[in-house]
Formats: C-alpha cells, sequence, structure tokens
C-alpha cells in the first residue's frame, strides 16, 4: 500500500488497473483503494499548497532526533510494486 502511494504521488499518469489488481491480491478492498487514493491526493495537494504559499514547517517539532534512528535513511532499494515492474524512466524533452 505505501508502495502504491509512494508511485501514486511520484507517476500518478502511469497507475493502471494493475496496480489496483495487486492491491485486491494481497487483501485490499475496493473501498480501501478509493480510501488510500482519497487521503494520498490530499496529502499531495495540501503539500503543494504549503509550498505554493511558502509555508515553512516549525522546526523544533522534535522529529529530528527521531529521524536519526530511522535505519534506512541513508540507504535506498529499488522501487517495485509486488509483480508489477517499476516503470521505464520518461526520456528527457
Amino acid at each position: 500500500m505505501l508502495e502504491f502511494a509512494e508511485f501514486l504521488t511520484t507517476t500518478p499518469s502511469a497507475v493502471t488497473e494493475d496496480w489496483v489488481e495487486e492491491l485486491r491480491s494481497v487483501g485490499w478492498e475496493d473501498a480501501d483503494v478509493v480510501d488510500i487514493v482519497h487521503v494520498v491526493a490530499l496529502f499531495n495537494y495540501m503539500c503543494r499548497v504549503a509550498d505554493g504559499l511558502g509555508v515553512d514547517l516549525d522546526t523544533d517539532r522534535g522529529w529530528q532526533e527521531q529521524s536519526q534512528k530511522l535505519s534506512f535513511k541513508d540507504e535506498t532499494a529499488p522501487k517495485v510494486f509486488g509483480k508489477i515492474a517499476q516503470m521505464p524512466e520518461s526520456p528527457v524533452t
């Protein structure tokens, strides 16, 4: 679900029925998929509004100390969603 949410955020036009089928195959219902899409869309909308208006986050929220404990912060793995391979990169035009 989180990989789907990331893919929807970064490559929304590439989401196909295969993605929804993959979510179904691991137990998500259609209503769950609709909820996931709505939450992702709302979060992305709110981030873009904040970025567009130059809103700065409060820097004293206490999350910086926690972020140092994340084991994956310096590592990235190739993103693969279930049986669906990652979309090829678009050619630069």
